[in-house]
């Protein structure tokens, strides 16, 4: 019998309570006990926080100009949830964690939404908080032009292969 991905992955991972703090304290294990081996982990990890906040101002005028009269916000409507490339750049650079996966089944809404948007910190979100552009916002970005369009595109593309970088490595140094 032939499994897929979708047969072994839970929706979203870890979004039983004890699950969450489990995989947190193996992570928060794992770089205590590689420590002196994560240099090039932590350079990537900073790295990746560079280019975030280089990618905010852009979101932050984005959700200025879309989201406040939003009749349907992404939050109330996307499955969103920390993956472990999420939760390994948090610990490692310091940001802050939820006490629980951002939703714990399919079909809840993330528990950071609020009637005023997000509670979390822009670094501490998931990436597919940061990557989402709703179809208003992409079009205010073909507005700017195409340097915008471009830069915006690069960022992303920066930030994915910077993103699979960090986990390779923390897998093979820890493993």
């Amino acid at each position: 019998m032939h499994m897929s991905w979708k047969d072994v992955v839970e929706i979203p991972p870890w979004g039983d309570v004890e699950d969450w703090r489990q995989v947190n304290d193996a992570v928060r294990y794992l770089i205590g006990r590689h420590k002196a081996n994560l240099g090039p982990v932590m350079e990537t990890a900073r790295y990746i926080e560079t280019l975030l906040k280089s990618f905010f101002p852009l979101q932050d005028q984005l959700v200025q100009e879309t989201c406040v009269g939003c009749q349907c916000p992404c939050c109330e409507t996307a499955t969103v949830w920390y993956d472990f490339c999420d939760i390994l750049f948090n610990h490692l650079t310091g940001q802050e964690l939820t006490e629980r996966q951002l939703i714990g089944k399919q079909g809840d809404i993330c528990g950071c939404f609020s009637h005023r948007g997000c509670v979390m910190p822009r670094l501490s979100r998931p990436w597919v908080c940061t990557l989402y552009f709703c179809p208003q916002q992409m079009h205010r970005i073909r507005v700017r032009g195409q340097e915008v369009k471009n830069a915006s595109d690069q960022l992303i593309h920066d930030i994915r292969v910077a993103r699979k970088k960090l986990e390779t490595s923390f897998i093979q140094i820890t493993s």
